[in-house]
């Protein structure tokens, strides 16, 4: 049986030299890929917010071209045929090197799997997804980039136009007039108070002076002062506006800090220390400034030294709207802060008050719950 197994083992080994040997002799080409002439893009316009990071996954079709492929961008240019090779540029941009989890204990523990690397905003990978980094800014939000900026309507001249070379051993080829449509930053979300074709507060129509606003979540538990009522319609000025703020409160971009405020109706601090039901440590992976979990609690603001974009990834974690359990989620950070009070009936009841937001831009920011007309009753029956 050894010998058997031998000899075939020796007739295998003979062909293949054999056959090198021939393809050498009769001097046979070497295998080439396959490049097809009718591999493409499924859509030609990528659509992009400057300051997040945007990719366009398996928008490539190959037509069973062989890979490796090499994938350049050509000819940067405007509609207008302005140069448009800023975005070829390459700028510092934080990259994940180690998988974010949601369990890190540490501000270092989270910045330690980041690192930096030069990347130009526009970039194609090896399977030919198309990715823009979040590495540049508009010019309306301080930055040197330009974005359309008038209203809904991007004009052609605004558009940036891009060719994609494709090369392997199979050949070359060249795939025309992709575009990509950059708009004027946004920040954070949600941006109903914010105008996201200028960047100005957001006053619902351009002849309108009225500034629109952000509302929370509430629930039944959620009483009014002096009125009793259930403030479970944040929209509603007889029951109690109450408007939520997202803002940065320094001028610090390498700012690492996140507040949550609460405000009454005469714009005064209320301290956060009266939602007492509150779980602070489920609300943002953030840290004390002495590097414990947890947020900093003053009389007047509960503080997070945290690491940006909110969400860092897009993985569910006990800090995103529907937590662990929503497996499609984790692009959405979700808060909720609460107290509880003995209600008439000796009832207890709790009140809650939530936000959903995202934070893209580093910085110091905070987010702000002013309750407008009415105050939240903390007091028993």
């Amino acid at each position: 049986m050894q010998n058997t197994i031998k000899y075939r083992a020796f007739v295998l080994l003979t062909a293949v030299i054999a056959f090198s040997g021939c393809r050498k002799i009769f001097n046979l080409p070497t295998e080439k890929s396959y490049l097809s002439t009718q591999a493409a893009y499924t859509q030609s316009d990528y659509p992009v917010i400057l300051g997040r990071t945007t990719v366009f996954n398996n928008v490539f079709n190959s037509d069973n071209s062989t890979f490796p492929i090499n994938f350049t961008v050509t000819n940067p240019r405007f509609g207008d045929g302005r140069d448009a090779s800023d975005m070829l540029q390459k700028h510092p941009t934080l990259v994940w090197t180690a998988e974010y989890t949601g369990l890190e204990t540490s501000l270092a523990q989270i910045n330690a799997k980041r690192k930096l690397e030069n990347h130009a905003p526009l970039e194609i990978r090896g399977n030919g997804d198309i990715m823009w980094w979040n590495n540049v800014r508009s010019k309306v939000r301080g930055g040197t980039f330009d974005a359309a900026t008038i209203d809904t309507l991007v004009y052609p001249q605004q558009r940036r136009y891009f060719d994609v070379k494709l090369t392997s051993s199979g050949g070359t080829r060249t795939i025309p007039n992709l575009t990509v449509t950059t708009s004027v930053d946004q920040p954070y979300w949600p941006t109903d108070d914010y105008n996201i074709y200028t960047g100005q507060p957001n006053t619902g129509t351009p002849n309108s002076h009225q500034i629109q606003h952000i509302y929370p979540s509430t629930y039944s538990g959620l009483v009014g002062e002096g009125t009793d009522q259930a403030m479970d319609d944040p929209k509603n000025a007889s029951k109690g506006l109450i408007y939520v703020y997202i803002r940065k409160f320094s001028n610090d971009s390498t700012g690492h800090r996140l507040r949550f405020k609460f405000l009454d109706k005469d714009s005064v601090e209320i301290n956060p220390a009266r939602f007492g039901d509150t779980k602070w440590l489920q609300q943002v992976h953030g840290f004390k400034a002495d590097g414990t979990p947890g947020p900093d609690i003053t009389t007047t603001y509960a503080e997070y030294n945290v690491a940006y974009p909110i969400p860092l990834a897009k993985i569910p974690t006990k800090y995103t709207l529907g937590g662990v359990a929503n497996l499609n989620g984790g692009d959405v950070a979700h808060v909720e802060f609460s107290y509880s009070r003995v209600a008439a009936g000796g009832i207890r009841k709790t009140a809650v008050i939530g936000q959903n937001f995202q934070i893209f831009e580093q910085g110091d920011w905070e987010i702000v719950f002013h309750f407008k007309t009415v105050n939240p009753k903390f007091e028993n029956d």
